[in-house]
């Protein structure tokens, strides 16, 4: 409204968010939330636009909602929660959204600083003293981009804007505000302050020089090996990978942690398997590794001496991973989807005839259907058949993410998700985070037995049935934490644990019964043993999220 005035900190706070372009804060109330849910039902009734409030019963699946939101959009939501104890259930979320960087808001409340008896929105609990803390921001110091507290209605204005385009632009990341309850019932700012010219930086793209000679390398090289993990996020840079793909032949390894679709799962030159994307690095003379943490291990392969490589990324150097020594030779600051969009522009208008020997990909063979008990392969295997090429697959698979990553068939741009980053629990919550900025799409979220539970499942799957955000969770059951099974055999392969084939704390000896979880929370739930009822309970599952109901099956798969 063009008149609307602000009665309160609070209400000046909700107006700006929506000013500035949020369009869902993502709340978990807490005491020191009262003055923003006032001014919610307030503004809702003047019709005043404000983000859309979405309650959430924890903190980090609200978290991971935002930031599977900023996945799709790119545009930063917010979160608010309850001072340092809310902040601290934000969890392994901030480090996800540090390592994916993701775009997120995140207001935390502050104790209030007023004792008196007649301070607005003082001090009135004992939790106004035991939850003031010396560093409520040193809980995610290490995590987040920008840290600020609004002490002053008349700095609210800056700080907002300045939250926006710091969580957006450079390498975007979480900007963590703090106010408290009596700031936020003062009087507002009598300006309401400017809500835009907080321009965005645009991309960095790589000087035309160095486009012309990594462009030259890439047509001399005889087995030129492209790794990336995150430059499909974006379609441009979808597209980039697939054409350059397509003019100088080069083999590329979408990595597994990606947590996105950098090139079609089909397309010739994807390399799918691990053992064969090992070999390629060994084999490489010339390796171009873009928007990559891991580009391989080197305890199962590394480059020959003589390779170049080449590194395109936002912040080459890796600044915030203390030990990243992998080699490079060149380089480039730059965007990774611009920088192979630059050098996709450049190849073309060489023309054919630099592109003097076209490269082809040898065919692998399918793995054959195993005896036994199902495995995750047959699973991957039942989700192609029953999945349209525009659904979106949201990936936590785990120890499994391998198999997800070289059988799951998707072709599209926008189509597979991941926090591309280890803090488990996010897959739920991300899944709804996708789908709320996916109207109209389906959403299937892949975790393991583990990562179900790590996501608070009561928690996110009725967030989906707050936000209508339906999703079909799909749980790999093997029974345990498998992945803090394998490093023990690893270590000790001749070890007691390795010959009884288990190793302590990793098995449920009571676990939950999954189905009656999702029941319970407004989806549907279904158990499943048998790899005959597998499609059919897929299929089921489907049609409850067409509907507008979430699902979860919990496929029994081979114990790891």
């Amino acid at each position: 409204m063009d008149d609307f005035r602000p009665a309160t900190t609070a209400e000046h706070l909700l107006w700006l968010l929506g000013e500035h372009g949020v369009e869902h804060l993502f709340l978990n109330p807490g005491t020191d939330s009262a003055p923003l849910q006032e001014a919610m039902a307030v503004l809702t009734e003047a019709k005043v636009t404000i983000p859309r409030i979405i309650t959430c019963s924890f903190e980090s699946v609200a978290l991971a909602a935002a930031h599977g939101y900023w996945q799709v959009t790119r545009r930063p939501q917010c979160v608010f929660v309850h001072v340092d104890v809310g902040t601290q259930n934000l969890g392994a979320m901030m480090h996800n959204v540090m390592r994916d960087q993701a775009g997120v808001i995140v207001i935390a409340g502050k104790t209030p600083y007023g004792e008196d008896p007649d301070s607005l929105g003082g001090r009135a609990h004992p939790i106004n003293w035991q939850q003031d803390v010396p560093d409520q921001a040193g809980i995610v110091r290490g995590y987040a981009k920008w840290i600020m507290e609004i002490t002053r209605s008349d700095m609210l204005p800056r700080a907002i804007g300045r939250a926006v385009q710091v969580a957006t632009g450079g390498r975007p990341g979480a900007a963590y505000l703090m106010v408290s309850r009596d700031v936020l019932m003062d009087p507002p700012a009598g300006d309401l302050g400017r809500t835009t010219r907080y321009a965005v930086a645009r991309p960095p793209a790589a000087d035309a020089e160095t486009v012309r000679w990594i462009a030259g390398r890439l047509v001399e090289a005889e087995r030129p090996l492209l790794v990336t993990s995150k430059v499909g996020r974006r379609s441009e840079g979808f597209a980039a990978v697939t054409r350059l793909t397509d003019l100088v032949g080069l083999r590329v390894i979408d990595t597994p942690e990606s947590g996105c679709l950098n090139i079609a799962s089909s397309h010739p030159m994807n390399v799918r398997s691990a053992p064969e994307a090992q070999q390629l690095v060994r084999d490489a003379d010339l390796i171009l590794v873009v928007d990559s943490d891991v580009p391989w291990i080197p305890k199962f392969a590394q480059p020959r001496d003589d390779a170049t490589i080449i590194q395109v990324d936002a912040d080459p150097l890796k600044t915030d991973m203390p030990l990243w020594t992998f080699p490079v030779d060149v380089a480039v600051t730059a965007d990774g989807a611009t920088a192979l969009g630059q050098l996709v522009q450049h190849l073309e208008e060489l023309g054919r005839d630099a592109l003097e020997h076209p490269r082809t990909a040898d065919a692998v063979a399918p793995a054959g259907e195993p005896d036994g008990p199902m495995t995750a392969h047959e699973v991957v295997e039942s989700l192609n058949a029953v999945l349209l090429p525009d659904d979106i697959v949201v990936e936590e698979a785990v120890t499994n993410a391998g198999v997800l990553h070289q059988a799951l068939e998707r072709s599209l741009p926008g189509t597979l998700y991941g926090a591309g980053s280890p803090g488990l629990g996010w897959g739920l919550g991300g899944a709804v985070g996708v789908s709320m900025a996916s109207p109209g799409r389906r959403v299937v979220t892949v975790v393991g037995d583990g990562s179900f539970m790590f996501g608070v499942p009561t928690a996110a799957l009725c967030l989906a049935a707050e936000a209508g955000a339906p999703i079909l969770v799909v749980v790999l059951n093997n029974d345990g934490y498998r992945a803090s099974r394998l490093p023990v055999f690893d270590l000790f392969p001749e070890g007691l644990s390795a010959t009884q084939g288990d190793a302590v704390g990793t098995r449920f000896a009571y676990p939950p019964d999954f189905a009656a979880v999702a029941r319970a929370c407004h989806a549907d739930g279904e158990r499943v043993r048998d790899r005959a009822e597998l499609i059919p309970a897929l299929q089921r599952a489907l049609l409850a999220v067409d509907s507008g109901r979430s699902a979860v099956v919990d496929v029994h798969i081979a114990r790891g």
